[in-house]
């Protein structure tokens, strides 16, 4: 089994109600980490399994600051590296929305341009401003309802590529897909 099948068959049991021992597949978390360290798609990967572990799913009490520490070093750490690389600041500034003190940042009640993620999805956009996915990152996180409306529909409905790329990308890619079908459901009735 490759690495993306055994990330795969972790993020593939999110939201199941059943007891799940999550130590192995933070110990499997660690260990691509480890051997893949330049790898992008493994990091954000890892991230976001992480991140959902802490905000999502059940798991023993004592394990929680094992966990938001790793998620803390995964983070400074793949951010360090990765800093320059636009799918990265793309991924990663989706998800920094979401209880970003796991991060280890305090951003909540700074203004937009403050905060990280959002600094993040625009830098992403400008390294790639032909890119119809960061862009609409971009415009839906400054809540431009009519032009985040625009874009989502062409990515949903037009002849991109973007989903198929987003569908080969995990979790990541199924929280970003289906956070496009939420901007294009609200927003369709506000414009």
């Amino acid at each position: 089994m490759n690495w993306k099948e055994k990330l795969s068959e972790i993020e593939i049991s999110f939201g199941h109600h059943e007891k799940r021992d999550w130590r192995s597949a933070i110990k499997l978390v660690e260990n691509l980490i480890s051997e893949y360290p330049n790898n992008i798609e493994i990091n954000v990967r890892a991230i976001y399994i992480i991140h959902n572990i802490l905000v999502e799913e059940e798991y023993p009490n004592d394990e929680h600051d094992l966990m938001a520490d790793l998620l803390k070093r995964c983070f400074s750490k793949s951010y360090q590296r990765f800093s320059e690389n636009p799918e990265y600041l793309f991924f990663i500034g989706k998800i920094l929305y979401i209880a970003e003190w796991y991060f280890g940042l305090s951003d909540d009640l700074k203004p937009l341009e403050k905060k990280l993620a959002f600094r993040m999805q625009k830098k992403a956009y400008e390294m790639e401003f032909n890119n119809q996915l960061y862009e609409w990152a971009f415009v839906f996180s400054k809540d431009e309802k009519k032009k985040a409306f625009a874009l989502s529909n062409q990515i949903l409905n037009g002849e991109s590529n973007w989903l198929e790329w987003l569908k080969t990308k995990g979790y990541p890619g199924t929280y970003v897909i289906e956070s496009l079908e939420y901007c294009y459901e609200y927003y369709k009735k506000l414009v």
